[in-house]
């Protein structure tokens, strides 16, 4: 497994400075909040539609950095997953923004595939 140092360190920034501020906001909440924040990312709509997108990007850019390419299959269907998801979620208030979001995500995986 090689590493490239350039791509670990963009790899950190982009998802390990994210995360940190998510999770410091995530404790400063009361509990209200958190229970709030717990059952909106528990969600089927939430995990069909922006967890996969997130976690296939994830998988992804991890592939990229540490070599592994089975991963990066593994992201680009969740990254699939997540794009027709969010279509169909976003159906019910914009036909137009539904249908740009699909074609926003089939070029995401255009670009990631070749």
């Amino acid at each position: 497994m090689e590493t490239d140092t350039d791509s670990l360190v963009t790899f950190l920034i982009a998802f390990g400075v994210p995360i940190a501020m998510m999770t410091w906001a995530y404790f400063k909440m009361n509990a209200t909040d958190q229970q709030s924040v717990k059952s909106d990312f528990t969600s089927p709509k939430f995990l069909v539609s922006m967890g996969s997108f997130a976690l296939g990007a994830f998988l992804i850019e991890f592939s990229d950095t540490f070599a592994v390419p089975m991963i990066k299959t593994m992201g680009l269907v969740l990254l699939i997953i997540g794009g027709i998801g969010s279509s169909i979620v976003t159906w019910k208030a914009s036909k137009v923004r539904s249908l740009l979001i699909l074609g926003l995500f089939a070029l995401m995986v255009f670009f990631h595939v070749s």
